[in-house]
């Protein structure tokens, strides 16, 4: 049984301000929140569907003994690496185009710092706040596999007695984009 696609999807990025170190944790969630699990070949990627629109929020806290009270991102930029896609005796070496995503020519794409933010209510005293992105990154049509790599660098504020902190935060996960359709199992 076939399922129809949505056509966007969110990834979501977050961190710890007191994290001590640089990963991001990250989902790549269907427009209704539920996390997209892929399985099988796909398993541990980011598993992108053909024609699709992907938005970002990152989602950064602290708890209240660590005086987080927000952060700025500052840079932002996914780095695509492409994968092979065919080679061997009677085949053309052929690896993926540079970037799965439309906007970007090349390997490397700046991210706009354009932003919206919003606090999540908390019981409990941590204090979390989610930033996203205004824009959206459209998935092309070719199939492929590709190293994708995301860094955010950020200022994170805390009382006004302590100092500015400039962190980087990253990950690096396989990505790649399918045939547009998936089986439901």
């Amino acid at each position: 049984m076939m399922k129809e696609i949505s056509q966007s999807a969110t990834l979501s990025v977050r961190f710890d301000a007191d994290q001590t170190s640089s990963l991001l944790q990250w989902t790549l969630n269907e427009p209704d929140g539920d996390p997209r699990q892929p399985i099988g070949t796909n398993a541990g990627a980011l598993h992108f569907h053909q024609g699709e629109s992907l938005t970002l929020d990152v989602i950064g806290g602290g708890s209240a003994e660590s005086g987080f009270t927000s952060f700025q991102i500052i840079d932002c930029c996914i780095i695509t690496t492409p994968l092979l896609v065919s080679c061997g005796p009677g085949l053309k070496t052929r690896y993926a185009r540079p970037s799965p995503f439309l906007q970007s020519v090349g390997a490397s794409y700046p991210m706009a710092l354009d932003f919206v933010s919003r606090l999540q209510p908390s019981d409990n005293g941590y204090r979390q706040i989610t930033q996203s992105w205004k824009e959206t990154l459209d998935i092309g049509h070719s199939s492929g596999r590709w190293e994708i790599s995301f860094n955010v660098t950020v200022m994170l504020f805390r009382g006004p007695a302590d100092p500015v902190e400039v962190r980087v935060f990253q990950f690096d996960p396989e990505g790649a984009v399918g045939s547009g359709t998936r089986n439901e199992t």
